[in-house]
């Protein structure tokens, strides 16, 4: 296998786990169509393994799937995790249950961006506290024990500023303002679902303080993973992970936890919070894996462009058939 990406160049990390590889931790495989990928962590680039062991390798990945955590879904797409490696499944997969881990992972890695901007604040802002309580004689010691909150408020602040980033700003219906869309002002927003059942943000104008713009398709799922990031911080409650799991398991996958809550129209705002970041790991992993899917069919036409200059042989044919034929590649239904 090749060490590094044929896109970007980049040297490929870790070992290749079950895939024998010797490289990658990103996985992708299809066993209908003997299709193994080295999913580049630079570029997120598929990189096609080469076939002459190609086979053997894949039934190994496939294996170790099937012990795995299906993370979510699409009908062409799953991601999978087994132990340090994420493996991105080609076609429907047997039907796992989802999964705890994943959404913990979400919250680890939110909390990590947010001591970032906590520990310096209040590491600056102590030092000068202790100077000034010391110039006072102790009369304000009571205050420095409240950095930390303070120091967290201000980092709440600043992903509520952020600008939410979309393809053509919004215009206000009402009083035909351009609306500069911050994660703050999607406090007031609701989701709706149109004459075709597709899920919609309802906004409401910063400026006149009506609902005067619908957001859809991307943008809207953008906006409104920026604005529950931004509520799931600032708003109080006790959030557990595997508690938001088994809401979006019980809904029936994060496609139909999405949908469902746009069918009630609710503002953000007023969801519990353990809805509310059940609803949040929902649309980010539908994110994920529409983007891995967009990223497969480009990675298939690739493949079958390399492979189809490659001379064919029985004993290939063979392995291919063994392939189609293993018990654990059977679809569901």
């Amino acid at each position: 296998m090749y060490r590094t990406c044929a896109f970007c160049n980049g040297p490929f990390s870790g070992d290749g786990g079950p895939s024998g590889l010797g490289v990658g931790r990103r996985l992708a495989f299809d066993e209908w169509r003997g299709r193994l990928w080295v999913i580049c962590g630079s570029c997120s680039r598929w990189n096609l393994s080469p076939l002459d062991d190609r086979l053997e390798r894949i039934e190994a990945v496939a294996r170790v799937a099937a012990r795995g955590a299906v993370v979510a879904s699409t009908e062409q797409v799953a991601l999978i995790r087994w132990g340090a490696y994420d493996l991105v499944r080609v076609g429907r997969p047997p039907r796992l249950e989802y999964a705890a881990w994943r959404y913990g992972e979400r919250l680890k890695a939110r909390r990590r961006e947010e001591l970032k901007y906590i520990v310096p604040l209040t590491v600056a802002a102590m030092g000068a506290a202790v100077a000034v309580n010391v110039a006072a004689g102790g009369s304000v010691g009571v205050f420095v024990w409240q950095i930390p909150n303070l120091a967290r408020s201000a980092y709440t602040g600043i992903v509520g500023w952020r600008r939410v980033h979309l393809e053509e700003p919004p215009v206000c219906a009402h009083c035909g303002a351009a609306m500069t869309v911050r994660a703050r002002h999607l406090q007031q927003a609701r989701l709706v679902t149109d004459l075709h059942a597709r899920m919609g943000l309802l906004l409401v104008c910063p400026r006149c303080g009506h609902e005067g713009a619908q957001l859809e398709g991307a943008d809207a799922q953008t906006a409104l993973r920026r604005g529950l990031t931004y509520l799931n911080l600032s708003k109080k409650g006790r959030q557990k992970a595997a508690t938001a799991a088994l809401i979006v398991d019980q809904a029936g996958g994060a496609e139909s936890l999405v949908h469902g809550m746009a069918r009630e129209g609710r503002v953000l705002r007023s969801l519990r919070p353990d809805r509310r970041l059940a609803l949040e790991m929902a649309v980010d992993e539908q994110a994920e894996v529409e983007e891995l899917e967009r990223q497969w069919r480009v990675a298939e036409e690739t493949a079958a462009i390399a492979d189809g200059t490659l001379s064919t042989s029985t004993e290939i044919e063979a392995g291919m058939k063994r392939l189609l034929e293993s018990p654990h590649n059977q679809p569901d239904g």
